[in-house]
């Protein structure tokens, strides 16, 4: 008896061991593939793939809704593990919504980084000094900012002096290109030209309202340091002349020491009861820019042209940069009345207190050419 007993221990003994090892190894297996899954968490979805995409995560997006939206546009290869990994880091509910710019190549961590950073997708563009309301148009569709020219006109002609002082009282000319209605035309000088950050997705109207917001903050500063204030003048002129002004001295300027000077023959001609003569102001009422003017361009019948009307033109014929709207609310102290380009090609002009001495200057440049 007492051998069949130690018989049956033996083998009681040997059921346990394989039960251990068959324990052993099916925690061996699944500790592997929850090791081998978690070495994927940051798995990327194309390593080779660099360019980035966008992608909306909208308002009250839960973690499985934004890691169906990731996974549909092709930016993360698994949404159970993108969850988990949510989970287990304790992350559900940080996720900001918003425009974003994801690339395949992004691991998951950097993706949920960027998730709860809130770093919403932006866009750079630049508007040049000197560009019309109706170039800035052209530009954004260009661009692809806009969806064409006539939505940044709609988006220009609203009522936007409730927001912006410097609107009051400013009219709304005809553009002589027949292109940009007199309600959008009104803004004409008053969308400051810089480069610009803007987030994906914004509006026309978002686009007009950040441009006017920099000419706020450029102008309003300038205009006050002269003394000026809402519905006041400068050197008797209102904010919309001035800016009229600056436009020119924009438009005619090659050389950033000629701002100044260039704004005091246009005072200097505007007290004596000169016509300014100014080619840019007949390129515009043509509408068009180009080269050389014509002299049968000179006799365009437009209110823009200074060829044929004294004074300034109706309205500003562009945007103005810092240096232009600064010349023109501090000119030189000149008895300048005119100038001429050089013929160097440098950019610069000469400039004269009599018609002798610029038809010296004129004659030169006609010799460099």
């Amino acid at each position: 008896m007492a051998g069949k007993r130690e018989k049956k221990k033996k083998g009681g003994f040997g059921i346990f061991v394989l039960l251990l090892l068959v324990v052993f190894a099916l925690i061996y297996i699944i500790a592997s593939k929850v090791y081998a899954d978690y070495k994927n968490y940051n798995a990327v979805m194309d390593p080779d793939d660099a360019a980035y995409y966008s992608v909306n995560i909208p308002s009250g997006s839960t973690t499985t809704g934004i890691a169906q939206i990731l996974y549909d546009n092709g930016i993360i290869p698994d949404i159970k593990k993108f969850k988990l990994k949510s989970r287990l880091n304790d992350l559900d509910g940080t996720f900001q919504a918003g425009d974003y710019q994801f690339s395949p190549s992004m691991s998951t961590e950097e993706i949920m980084q960027t998730l709860q950073n809130g770093r919403i997708a932006t866009v750079n563009f630049t508007i040049p000094e000197g560009y019309t309301v109706k170039d800035t148009a052209e530009k954004l569709t260009e661009d692809g900012l806009i969806g064409s020219p006539e939505e940044f006109y709609e988006a220009c002609a609203q009522d936007w002096e409730k927001e912006f002082w410097f609107l009051e009282g400013v009219t709304a000319p005809d553009d002589p290109s027949g292109t940009v209605p007199a309600e959008a035309n009104r803004l004409e000088g008053f969308l400051f030209p810089e480069t610009y950050q803007i987030n994906v997705g914004s509006t026309a109207a978002d686009i007009v309202r950040r441009m006017l917001s920099q000419f706020d903050s450029v102008f309003t500063p300038i205009w006050e340091s002269a003394g000026g204030t809402q519905g006041g003048k400068v050197n008797g002129l209102t904010v919309q002349e001035m800016a009229t002004l600056a436009s020119l001295v924009e438009r005619e300027s090659k050389a950033a020491t000629d701002r100044d000077k260039i704004a005091s023959v246009i005072y200097n001609r505007l007290d004596i009861g000169m016509k300014l003569q100014i080619d840019a102001t007949v390129l515009y009422a043509l509408g068009e820019w180009k080269d050389r003017v014509l002299y049968s361009d000179l006799e365009v019948d437009s209110p823009y042209n200074t060829y044929r009307y004294a004074g300034l033109p109706i309205a500003p014929i562009a945007s103005s940069g810092k240096a232009s709207l600064e010349a023109a609310v501090n000119p030189a102290s000149t008895n300048y009345i005119y100038y001429v380009l050089k013929g160097d090609g440098s950019g610069e002009h000469n400039f004269a207190e009599d018609a002798a001495t610029f038809e010296k200057y004129k004659q030169e440049y006609l010799n460099s050419l």
